[in-house]
């Protein structure tokens, strides 16, 4: 049986990551094109026409925290997450790969303790209603955990091509 080369290990992974990603990119542009449309039309209503749309403000909240925590995610994807790079940078390749790893290490583990503790917080206040729109706390409030596990899986991801990708650690 023969090995196969360590990059075209990591291939499967790298297309489900693209693939996701593009998803929730997609998603986050039709969310985005949402958010501008209500804030316009609720602007003209209030301003032009001295009406509102009832609840409107509020679902415009509810879909930017989506936007915030999915967001969040689709960055770690494209290898964009928490840092400082000016002191990065300037590191060897070989260096720099290995911290990569480690950062997206600690990112994950982060956001797998914050998923731990959002899915507890969401069952404990999940199940009030919004006193505007009537919709259960719970259908917001999930957007936590959704953006946490996928921030945890595209790490896992990014780790896996990393460490699949031997050019980065040659001399």
């Amino acid at each position: 049986m023969s090995r196969s080369h360590p990059s075209s290990r990591s291939s499967g992974v790298t297309r489900l990551e693209s693939l996701l990603s593009r998803i929730l990119e997609n998603l986050l542009t039709i969310t985005f094109m949402v958010v501008f449309v209500l804030v316009v039309l609720l602007v003209i209503l209030r301003y032009l026409f001295s009406t509102t749309i009832v609840g409107g403000n509020e679902i415009t909240v509810q879909l930017f925290i989506y936007t915030t925590a999915l967001g969040a995610a689709v960055e770690v994807a494209r290898g964009k997450h928490i840092i400082v790079d000016s002191f990065v940078n300037s590191l060897p390749a070989g260096l720099r790969h290995w911290l990569d790893i480690f950062n997206l290490s600690l990112v994950g583990v982060l956001h797998g303790f914050l998923l731990k503790y959002s899915i507890d917080w969401v069952s404990a206040v999940g199940g009030n209603e919004h006193a505007v729109t009537h919709l259960p706390e719970g259908l917001v409030q999930v957007a936590v955990p959704i953006g946490c596990a996928l921030t945890v899986l595209f790490c896992v991801t990014r780790i896996i091509i990393k460490l699949a990708d031997r050019s980065a650690v040659k001399p």
